[in-house]
This record gives C-alpha cells, structure tokens and sequence, in this order.
C-alpha cells in the first residue's frame, strides 16, 4: 500500500499537520520529500517547519529515507556556477538544520529534467 500525503506550504495546514495531525502524517513514513522554494522570502519559518518536520519524521518514522528538493532553481539569477553556487549555499544551510538526519538534496525545477533525476535517486519503487 502506498499512501501519499501534500502537506502543501499554507502555514494552517502545515500547522495542522504539525499539531493534531502529527502521529497520523508522520505515521509510518518510508520516504518524506522536503520542497524548498529556494527563492522563499521567508526562510526563518521555512527552516522551522522543516526541522518540525524531520522532527515529527524522526519521532513517528525513523527509518524513513529524507529527501530534500531545492525547488525553483530556474529563478535563480545567472547561469549555471551561480545556480550550483546558490544550490550550494542552501544545501549547507539546511545541512545545518538536519540534524543527524541523513538527508539527501537536489536542486530542482520544472523546466527541465532535474525533479525526473531526483525522483530516480528516491528509490520509491521499492516501497
């Protein structure tokens, strides 16, 4: 059985799923997939929500793979060392922020082939 949950950015929901519904969404987890807007302009409470999150995943799931999509990387200005430059920078953030989580990062967007390779590397077929 494969149950997927979008726990999506709104900070109500976010906060449901990390109040009254955290044993529920955090409940056996196999894979939890982190989305970093990386052009959010609100990155203290992104950081947050995501240490709540791997928190909750650690708690409920842990053993659960984490993965962490640093999204809308065609925003970024510049060309391709700026990007990796960028990418790199809000890795080790987060990096910082993870824990003893192994987390595994990509940089994505919709505009090209990166969210199809970052979704091979998740392995989900194997859930």
């Amino acid at each position: 059985m494969l149950n997927l949950w979008d726990c999506g950015g709104q900070e109500a929901f976010l906060d449901s799923f990390l109040t009254t519904q955290k044993s529920t969404v955090f409940q056996h987890v196999g894979v939890l997939i982190y989305v970093f807007d990386v052009e959010s302009p609100e990155t203290d409470k992104d950081i947050g929500y995501y240490r709540d999150c791997l928190a909750a995943c650690g708690k409920h799931s842990p053993s659960a793979d984490v993965f962490v999509l640093i999204h809308k990387m065609d925003l970024v200005a510049g060309g391709k060392k700026e990007k990796m430059d960028v990418f790199e920078r809000k890795r080790k953030e987060l990096l910082m922020h993870s824990g003893n989580v192994n987390v595994k990062m990509f940089g994505t967007t919709i505009w090209d082939e990166s969210l199809y390779k970052a979704r091979s590397l998740f392995h989900l077929e194997q859930l």
